[in-house]
């Protein structure tokens, strides 16, 4: 209910209240839109935006004053460097970089390319908030220790009823990236 004092022009009232109705609605889905797109969900385009795993208080680490980023070694799973050996060396290459917990998964995602790098941008948004999160899923998803891959292993691969697609093609990719690794073809 709104009231209109006798002076005030009614028409002029009724339009500056629905002036500021719509800018309230304006407002609310400028937020929703907002939120959706922090969170990877972009309507207006029907397709998703990327949203990094790290929270956003890494992603606001900077350097300090001076500090140059480093050259990092990449890790692509296609040489016989083992997913240890590439954090060692990261670790390593990162030198003082390393101290900073922060700065030190911030940068990680330089090291990743390929299917590495496509694995990353798949986490869940803002998911990641400590050094250990993302060590143990990158462990989890690149452990090589098993170095032969036997045909009837090959035979049997199928999706268990259990398994979500994406972590069937995960595993699949993990297994074409096993045999690429031992000079096996696969086709399609």
């Amino acid at each position: 209910m709104i009231l209109i004092d006798r002076n005030d022009n009614a028409d002029e009232v009724v339009r500056n209240v629905r002036q500021q109705n719509i800018g309230a609605h304006n407002n609310i889905a400028n937020l929703v839109e907002n939120i959706m797109a922090q969170n990877g969900l972009n309507i207006g385009l029907h397709r998703p935006n990327f949203v990094s795993p790290l929270s956003e208080l890494v992603l606001q680490s900077e350097l300090p004053r001076g500090y140059k980023i480093p050259k990092f070694t990449k890790f692509a799973g296609y040489t016989s460097e083992s997913n240890v050996e590439h954090i060692a060396r990261y670790l390593t290459e990162a030198g003082d970089l390393a101290n900073d917990e922060n700065l030190r998964l911030k940068f990680f995602p330089n090291t990743l390319t390929k299917n590495n790098f496509t694995w990353f941008t798949t986490l869940a948004p803002h998911s990641i908030q400590h050094w250990s999160e993302l060590e143990r899923l990158f462990h989890e998803q690149f452990y090589m220790g098993q170095s032969k891959i036997s045909l009837k292993e090959l035979a049997s691969f199928r999706r268990s009823s259990t398994e979500s697609i994406d972590d069937h093609l995960n595993r699949f990719r993990l297994l074409k990236a096993r045999c690429h690794y031992m000079n096996y073809i696969i086709i399609l």
